[in-house]
């Protein structure tokens, strides 16, 4: 009987332990349910007394109900309380906190233009920057999946900056931490069976330590990867708002607080760093405004106007804003990143760079070195006057003749390769184009073709899809009109365009544009294009090496054009044996 007495005890202590988790577990559950609402409710004051975004430090804690967030946040933490990943950090608003977030921010803004600024020291930020952001989520206590977790998003976000430095200063010694997923769980193999009465007890015994653990201690972080969309929230990192339940540690990643869209605040004098006038590494091109004489109009687009001067001596071309765009914040930071870019790029086939020159920001102008033969275009049009193909100047191979004049015209494949050149040197810059077409190809005295209007270039990343509204219709790849994601091959497209452009010396599809008004041709000729019924088209003129290539450049799918390096190759091997 003593056996059969003890087998119905041991259950009924099991239910007595099981009883006394259960009571414990609602009390704390409660509290903590109290508390997070506390906590909820104080940080939408927070948001409902201030529109600054808690991603600007110092001045986002300076407001008193948005510091009591954090104290609310912390209370949570004491009582032992699960934390969300949304959670604010819980040492927000002390000095060490936000003073590692204002070196990481810095670190950071200076990294982005890694590519852009094609200086090495904005390398170097990059590799300071994943140390910055670990101390920076350690003080101010950043709820994280891992404690790595950031390096993978850094990856994501900025992975074409650190492919860019490495390749291009590989003296420097540059590094990246890599990020590997890993478990934290053991091999299921390694488990040892136990018989079913230790087991239960080791059940209520770690029950019972879980629920004592979750009163007096610190609660462990939920685990996850933060390499991909966040699994809890489905927020994408790279397109965080401020004031979104996102993660700081995610949005931190991506220094969401210096790129967000919408923030009626942002300006150039918020972001010191983008105005290139107190950048040391553009600012020391200063020309001073009175050096600039012989000012006298040339031409007046649609953003800007430029001027043909003089600066000590030297023709230069001049070019500003328009009056009504310079006192647009937006405009002028395009027009900022033109310059900046301009004043790094240095190829004999790209438009030299003088300087830039200001007496205030609505007058900023750059200056560059100014072309006596006009574009590719003129060109092309001064061309179409002779109707009869020998009398014209302008071949893709050099003709013998008697005429002076033509002796020294360059010839059409001598610009392509020009100009194929200038490509494959932004190509392996990460530097997408997007303008490739004769109206920017500038002629030198001796006709040396070189690239310019870099207005609408930018740094390509690999996972961002880009603006589509650029360019011209005629020159622009199909996947650019579909608003696909694109990358260097869609400037290749364009090159075959441009290639099309001087065999038939007319802007593609001048015919399908001749007959209907032009605002229906140019959605019609968009629409077949993106569907790969309409390529430019060309001469029985143009001889078949070349014109093979040019179909090439022409391919629908991107993947099959090949790169400009390879078209540099072909176009110097025709001009070897121009016979092919």
């Amino acid at each position: 009987m003593p056996a059969t007495s003890y087998v119905y005890e041991v259950p009924l202590f099991f239910l007595v332990l099981w009883r006394m988790v259960a009571v414990a577990a609602a009390a704390d559950t409660a509290q903590c349910t109290a508390l997070n609402q506390t906590y909820q409710s104080q940080y939408e004051i927070c948001r409902n007394k201030s529109s600054t975004p808690y991603s600007s430090g110092r001045e986002w804690c300076a407001v008193p109900s948005c510091a009591d967030a954090i104290k609310a946040a912390a209370a949570r933490r004491a009582c032992g309380c699960e934390i969300e990943l949304s959670c604010l950090p819980l040492s927000y608003c002390t000095d060490a906190c936000l003073s590692d977030l204002e070196a990481y921010q810095s670190s950071h803004i200076a990294c982005s233009e890694a590519n852009q600024t094609l200086v090495v020291s904005s390398c170097a930020a990059c590799q300071h920057m994943f140390p910055q952001y670990a101390s920076f989520q350690a003080s101010c206590q950043v709820q994280a999946s891992s404690a790595d977790a950031y390096v993978a998003t850094f990856h994501n976000n900025l992975g074409a900056q650190f492919d860019y430095c490495i390749k291009q200063f590989p003296a420097a010694g540059l590094s990246f931490p890599t990020y590997e997923l890993s478990s934290d769980h053991p091999s299921t193999s390694t488990l040892v069976p136990v018989i079913l009465g230790v087991a239960a007890a080791v059940c209520v015994v770690a029950a019972l330590g879980y629920v004592l653990y979750r009163r007096r201690q610190k609660p462990s972080r939920q685990q996850g990867g933060m390499c991909r969309l966040d699994a809890a929230s489905g927020t994408d990192l790279s397109r965080y708002q401020p004031d979104s339940s996102t993660t700081l540690a995610a949005a931190a990643a991506g220094a969401p607080w210096l790129h967000a869209e919408g923030e009626k605040e942002r300006s150039l004098t918020t972001l010191p760093l983008q105005d290139i006038r107190f950048d040391p590494e553009v600012a020391k091109y200063r020309i001073p405004k009175q050096s600039i004489t012989d000012v006298t109009k040339l031409a007046t687009g649609g953003f800007g106007i430029v001027f043909r001067a003089k600066v000590y001596g030297r023709d230069v071309a001049m070019k500003q804003l328009l009056p009504s765009k310079a006192k647009d914040l937006d405009a002028t930071a395009e027009f900022m990143r033109e310059i900046r870019l301009c004043a790094r790029l240095n190829h004999q086939n790209i438009v030299p760079f003088v300087g830039i020159a200001w007496s205030t920001l609505v007058d900023l102008a750059v200056l560059s070195d100014l072309m006596p033969r006009g574009d590719v275009h003129e060109l092309l049009q001064s061309e179409r006057r002779f109707e009869r193909v020998q009398n014209r100047r302008f071949h893709w191979r050099r003709a013998a003749s008697p005429n002076e004049a033509a002796d020294e015209m360059t010839t059409k494949t001598s610009v392509a390769l020009d100009v194929g050149r200038a490509v494959s040197y932004l190509h392996d810059l990460s530097i997408i184009h997007r303008d490739l077409k004769a109206k920017n190809v500038l002629l030198s005295a001796s006709f040396e073709a070189k690239l310019s209007d870099f207005g609408i270039s930018r740094v390509s990343k690999l996972d961002e899809t880009m603006t589509a509204n650029v360019g011209t219709i005629a020159w622009i790849a199909p996947e650019v009109l579909t608003g696909d994601r694109y990358t260097t091959k869609a400037d290749i497209y364009s090159f075959g365009a441009f290639l099309s452009e001087m065999d038939t010396l007319g802007t593609p599809y001048a015919t399908e544009t001749s007959t209907n008004c032009e605002g229906f041709s140019n959605a019609r000729i968009a629409i077949l294009v993106s569907q790969g019924q309409l390529q430019p088209s060309f001469t029985h003129n143009m001889p078949p090496t070349l014109l093979a290539l040019a179909r090439q450049c022409l391919e629908f799918h991107a993947s099959e054009r090949p790169s400009a390096a390879q078209v540099v190759a072909a176009l110097e091997a025709f001009l070897h044996n121009p016979q092919d």
